[in-house]
């Protein structure tokens, strides 16, 4: 009978290889245990937030992105729980994908309304225009002594560097594609029925996801830096795949089913995306195809790639853990608009004294 098993990375992994210049301290069974004591603190933590303004500046309609809801809908739950009152707006980055200013103007209007901390999921953006609408709000905020906890999609090093005001509160995207090779390599280990050209290779192509994307980018970096590190490191050949998906799940279906259409696919033996929503996509092309999906692994763990991976469309996902996110990013903001250090109360620490990363887990298939 098949089963599905979610893995903690030195449980599942920690046999298959070592990766110089990239293992980090979740490898160890010490630190398995304290990224459990401080996953379990995040969702006890409640200290009262009454008096408290705190305002929140999120990217995204509803729907828009899959997990980004359940972000919105913890934060707004223990804001009400804790008695604290919260300025909610969002950027809808979907119809204001060119006009970054959207954002930067709620989050004005949160300060001058009274918010003594601002949470922001940050609009997606690239290149200056992305660094300089950020850099105002921080600049802004700093202006009137508010903090401001980017969550999701965390403040750069960088603007890190630049203030002294900004915390974020993430998953490291390098361990995400430390994660994804991994997984990958144990599986194909598992499974020399996937070699269906029987040359001793895997043959894989990559749904990068928006190219200008610098967290997407070191998922993908990560990834191929772990496979080339590993002991099978001379039996992977990628597939060069050029397409821009804008991290868009019709866009990822509509690539796909024309690597379908023209043959690509039979080329390939894995696919492997950044994200949850392009794997998704990808197994939609297949499925409106009638062909059987190839071999597929994706990051983020949204509830719909969880419950493919239970059925056995797709082989596995990394999972983030968004709630124990979401939590850390409202305890630090009621923390600093209550006047009380930025990690009262929260059993976790702060890399560099300016990010919390939540570890990731993994779900696979068996």
């Amino acid at each position: 009978m098949n089963k599905w098993k979610i893995w903690g990375l030195t449980a599942a992994l920690s046999a298959v290889f070592a990766v110089s210049g990239c293992q980090k301290q979740a490898d160890s069974p010490q630190n398995t245990q304290q990224n459990k004591q401080t996953t379990q603190s995040a969702s006890t933590v409640n200290k009262s937030g009454s008096g408290a303004v705190i305002g929140y500046a999120h990217c995204c309609a509803r729907g828009a992105i899959s997990n980004m809801d359940e972000t919105e809908d913890t934060i707004k739950q223990l804001a009400s729980e804790s008695g604290a009152k919260l300025i909610f707006e969002t950027a809808n980055e979907s119809q204001n994908k060119d006009n970054l200013n959207i954002q930067v103007e709620q989050v004005k209007r949160m300060i001058d309304q009274g918010a003594k901390s601002v949470i922001v999921v940050f609009m997606a953006s690239k290149g200056e225009d992305g660094n300089k609408f950020k850099t105002e709000i921080l600049e802004y905020a700093k202006s009137k002594g508010v903090s401001v906890v980017a969550t999701r999609r965390t403040a750069s090093n960088k603007l890190h560097q630049q203030f002294s005001n900004v915390i974020s509160v993430g998953s490291s995207s390098e361990e995400a594609g430390v994660y994804q090779a991994k997984m990958v390599v144990d599986q194909w280990k598992k499974h020399p029925e996937w070699d269906l050209n029987e040359d001793g290779k895997m043959q894989f192509v990559v749904l990068q996801g928006a190219k200008n994307n610098e967290n997407l980018l070191k998922r993908t970096t990560f990834f191929m830096r772990t496979l080339n590190g590993s002991d099978l490191s001379d039996k992977f050949e990628r597939i060069p795949a050029d397409e821009d998906t804008n991290t868009d799940r019709n866009i990822a279906k509509e690539i796909v089913s024309n690597w379908i259409a023209t043959g690509k696919t039979k080329q390939m033996e894995v696919i492997v995306a950044n994200t949850d929503d392009l794997i998704l996509g990808a197994l939609d092309a297949f499925k409106e195809a009638n062909e059987i999906p190839l071999p597929m692994f994706s990051i983020n763990g949204i509830q719909e790639a969880q419950d493919a991976v239970q059925k056995g469309e797709i082989l596995g996902t990394v999972i983030r853990d968004t709630e124990a996110q979401s939590r850390y990013a409202y305890q630090i903001a009621e923390n600093l608009a209550m006047g009380r250090k930025a990690m009262e109360g929260i059993d976790a620490q702060l890399e560099g004294g300016t990010t919390l990363n939540v570890p990731y887990k993994i779900l696979v298939k068996e």
